[in-house]
């Protein structure tokens, strides 16, 4: 611990200097932004920001709450550059990290967010302080431990011009909100305006590798009689791929030999094709008295495509034929008359495209009383989400000549149901300095997991048997795979909170939650602020938290072409836990994971317009669900797969499978200072600065069943040091935004090596006139310096992967674009 204790010097003087993000907007009193009512709109908004998560209370702003919150406006987003809410919050917010996963399946789809080194299924996502529903995606193919399995939801299905703020309390919260927040909560809220409107439009493009994309955001409000609102949102993105420039030396043979047919792109490690259009709606009336009934919801559709590696036709530039091409034991036999040679439809080799098109609906009704001492909140919530996979220019081998080149695998579909009541009352009392808020509520949810079977030609196992079977690239479910599963609970939950003199609060939590294949689990949370001086308070928590096997991780299967470390492809199989084939492997039942969680900080809020924090944390996960690595079958493996009719056992070269065999432990904190100059006359400087340190522990020996290759990469796979520094300039009408992003070094698995990753720096820059009525235009670049990732070796470069394609700031190089801003 004093070693951990240590590494705090350097930051905490770093930021005893700093600073005052637009987008970690930490709240300073009204009083201290600006005298005689000297404030900007901006800084209103920002001074009168009340956090509307971590505790029940409506009036507690940052510097009062226990426990660390941010709070980023609208604003602070359109300033990163990205129409990717997943990225944006990756700029803004140091404590969570994403990466782009093309080509990984449906992870290319749907990217793991994590918050605090924990994985998606870790953070909660609330929209109105309403749970939002699971994707329906679970992350297989994230190629690092600490993401692989997860099934958490898309943040990336709202238009962000729909927000009046995000938070994001990072704290363990699972006493107060239920299962997924064990590492905190992202809460999404809606605008509930009753008049105008504004418009967003972006053109931009990286520098040197293409992926054009257009990008138009749209919100309207009007009122609805005397007291009602009606909110709507839309946003259109197009973004085209990019391509990266790598050459496979086998496919670079091939043409130099005159073969016909050889793709050009050959190598689709860049960012996917993505076209969507979200909409969203938040509506609210009043039924007389104190009674207001509400709406919210969304729909998306999104369509997006990703290219797979080169499959090589024949042997040339040091690289073999793929599997595909092989020639079959079964040609010219009962089974199959002919000869198949798969180069009479591909002759140049082939690359496989797959496409997924995303569905996501989700509404929420209900009906509140919010004014007085007491105040309840009845609702329902629906939530779907479905993917539809297709995959072409590819080839079911097994078949022949009769396979399609293109095939429908599926689809996976992801549906919530969720009743909620919840009630609160102010006690007034003249023993404490404030009311006592009580707070209690009961909600039953139902999950539905959808597993829809391919079209037959995409599972199939044809004459030739012994060539690959299944679409190649992306095999279809079967009918024995496809099905329904369904997954209930109901929980009961209390909170109250108060203040117990003007500088010291306390609240107290618990949840009690019964779910229907693993039984109950009570949990606890209990938060305190003391407030020292005018000038420092210190503030802390402890908590217990549960989180459920999502459907998804209990019924979930696929079967997958992956590309090994001596660059074969093979039939991977992820198996249902528990199941008869997985037990083959030593696979037990699922249960569920459960937490302990501390945290203790300090808020220091000096001369005006300075505030910073200082938040420590420490999260253990007992029987972390974690996805297994990859594991080799024997032939005696596939030959008991094959016997007990496994689709395709008989071909299946490696397995994976859920379990539950490790404690794990995150420990961190987190650093966000802010500061503001006036100079006069329109001038002024915002500075902000927002550090994360976070390291990753496997509390229990891992090495009965971990190798110490997937130790290293869970310990030391993703960056233990991230940071940003901003500075925000405004002078008459025009702004300077600069930002530097900080990664430290992290290990990059590299087959059964570890490449060292060095830290970078990535600069941002945006400069905006405002000079015009209403409009704000602007001109900005992501990655200023056009940095790109190291590679992963001479091997990968042969097959053209020049950059590493999980690296932890993207793979594309610069950005840069052109925005205009409307508002009416």
């Amino acid at each position: 611990m004093s070693k951990f204790l240590s590494r705090l010097v350097l930051p905490s003087v770093i930021a005893a200097v700093a600073i005052t993000p637009q987008a970690h907007a930490q709240t300073i009193a009204k009083e201290d932004v600006a005298g005689e009512g000297e404030a900007t709109d901006q800084q209103a908004r920002e001074a009168s920001s009340i956090v509307v998560i971590g505790s029940r209370r409506k009036d507690r702003s940052i510097t009062d709450s226990a426990v660390a919150i941010d709070v980023i406006q609208p604003e602070a987003i359109v300033t990163t550059g990205y129409t990717d809410l997943n990225d944006a919050l990756r700029s803004l917010v140091p404590a969570i990290n994403v990466k782009r996963l093309q080509g990984n399946d449906g992870s290319s789809f749907v990217r793991p967010v994590t918050l605090r080194g924990s994985p998606p299924d870790h953070v909660l996502l609330l929209l109105n302080g309403k749970r939002r529903h699971r994707s329906a995606i679970v992350q297989i193919g994230t190629g690092h431990a600490t993401t692989s399995g997860s099934q958490g939801q898309d943040f990336n299905v709202i238009p962000p011009i729909a927000f009046s703020s995000i938070q994001v309390l990072r704290d363990g919260a699972s006493a107060q909100y239920g299962s997924d927040a064990i590492a905190g909560v992202v809460n999404l809220t809606l605008k509930d305006d009753v008049s105008g409107g504004s418009m967003l439009t972006q053109v931009g493009q990286y520098y040197d590798v293409g992926g054009r994309t257009y990008d138009i955001q749209g919100h309207y409000a009007l009122g609805l009689g005397a007291t009602g609102y009606l909110n709507l949102s839309a946003q259109y993105t197009h973004q085209a791929k990019t391509w990266l420039g790598g050459l496979n030396n086998g496919a670079e043979a091939l043409r130099d030999q005159g073969v016909a047919d050889v793709p050009i792109n050959n190598a689709g490690n860049g960012e996917p094709y993505y076209e969507a259009v979200k909409t969203v709606w938040n509506a609210g009336v009043s039924l007389g008295g104190d009674l207001e009934a509400y709406m919210f919801g969304n729909y998306m559709r999104a369509d997006s495509s990703v290219t797979f590696f080169y499959r090589q036709s024949m042997a040339a530039g040091g690289l073999p034929a793929h599997s595909t091409y092989a020639d079959s034991a079964f040609d010219n036999s009962a089974a199959y008359p002919g000869t198949f040679d798969l180069r009479s439809i591909y002759p140049g080799g082939f690359t496989p495209e797959f496409a997924g098109r995303t569905d996501d609906f989700s509404t929420v009704v209900g009906i509140r009383d919010t004014e007085g001492a007491f105040n309840w909140d009845l609702s329902a919530r629906l939530g779907n989400n479905k993917v539809d996979y297709s995959i072409y220019n590819t080839i079911n081998p097994s078949l022949g000549a009769a396979s399609p080149t293109s095939f429908k695998p599926g689809s996976l579909t992801q549906r919530e149901v969720q009743l909620d009541a919840e009630a609160s009352y102010a006690i007034a009392n003249d023993v404490f300095a404030g009311e006592i808020l009580v707070f209690g509520g009961a909600s039953y949810r139902k999950e539905t997991y959808k597993i829809g079977a391919g079209d037959a030609a995409s599972y199939s196992v044809g004459p030739l048997r012994d060539l690959p079977v299944g679409s190649n690239g992306f095999q279809g479910f079967s009918p024995d795979i496809a099905g329904s599963f369904t997954s209930s609970s109901y929980a009961l939950f209390a909170e109250t909170d108060v203040d117990l003199t003007d500088s010291l609060s306390l609240s107290v939590a618990g949840r009690y939650e019964d779910y229907e294949q693993f039984g109950s689990n009570f949990s606890y949370k209990a938060a305190s602020r003391f407030e020292l001086s005018d000038l420092l308070a210190i503030r802390g928590s402890i908590s217990t938290g549960f989180r459920a096997p999502a459907a998804g991780q209990l019924f979930g299967s696929s079967q997958t072409s992956q590309i090994n470390a001596q660059n074969e492809f093979i039939l991977d199989a992820v198996l249902i836990p528990g199941s008869p084939a997985a037990k083959i492997f030593g696979s037990d039942p699922l249960k569920p994971e459960t937490s302990f969680n501390m945290s203790a900080g300090i808020v220091i809020t000096g001369t005006k317009n300075f505030l910073t924090t200082i938040d420590f944390y420490q999260i253990d996960v007992d029987d972390r669900l974690l996805l297994t690595p990859s594991i080799n079958t024997t032939a005696a493996q596939r030959a008991q797969l094959a016997a007990i009719g496994f689709p395709n056992g008989a071909s299946v070269q490696q397995v994976r499978y859920f379990q539950n065999k490790l404690n794990t432990r995150v420990r961190g904190f987190d650093i966000v200072s802010t500061y503001r100059f006036d100079w006069g006359n329109r001038n002024s400087t915002n500075l902000s600065l927002a550090v994360n340190y976070n390291e990753q522990k496997l509390r229990t020996d891992p090495t009965a069943f971990f190798g110490a290759g997937t130790i290293i990469e869970f310990e030391r796979g993703l960056p233990r040091w991230r940071g940003n520094l901003t500075a925000t300039n405004t002078f008459g009408d025009f702004s300077l935004m600069t930002r530097a992003n900080y990664y430290g070094s992290w290990k990059r698995r590299n087959g059964n090596d570890f490449l060292q990753r060095d830290p970078a720096v990535l600069f941002d820059a945006e400069i905006t006139y405002s000079g015009i009525d209403n409009i704000d235009l602007s001109v900005g670049a992501r990655n200023l310096f056009n940095k790109f990732p190291p590679d992963r070796g001479p091997g990968l470069k042969a097959v053209g992967l020049i950059y590493d394609n999980h690296s932890v700031f993207g793979v594309s190089g610069g950005f840069y674009y052109l925005n205009a801003k409307l508002k009416f």
